[in-house]
């Protein structure tokens, strides 16, 4: 496996781990009641996760550029 590859699975188990992060404070905080900056905040942190999980490709051809 190439570094670029090995990279890649590393941004999305990050991604995973994020993501499953986000669940179990959200109903946390969705029990004890919630306000509108953590909904806000929950939303983004969400998409960044997604983001990861589907590799976030500039990320990755950022960290390792095509040499030409």
């Amino acid at each position: 496996m190439k570094p670029q590859e090995l990279f890649a699975v590393a941004v999305r188990v990050v991604g995973l781990l994020s993501l499953l992060y986000l669940v179990f404070t959200s109903l946390m905080f969705f029990a004890a009641g919630v306000s509108w900056q953590f909904v806000v905040r929950s939303l983004i942190w969400a998409l960044v996760s997604l983001w990861f999980l589907r590799g976030a490709p500039q990320l990755v051809r950022f960290a390792y550029p095509d040499e030409k």
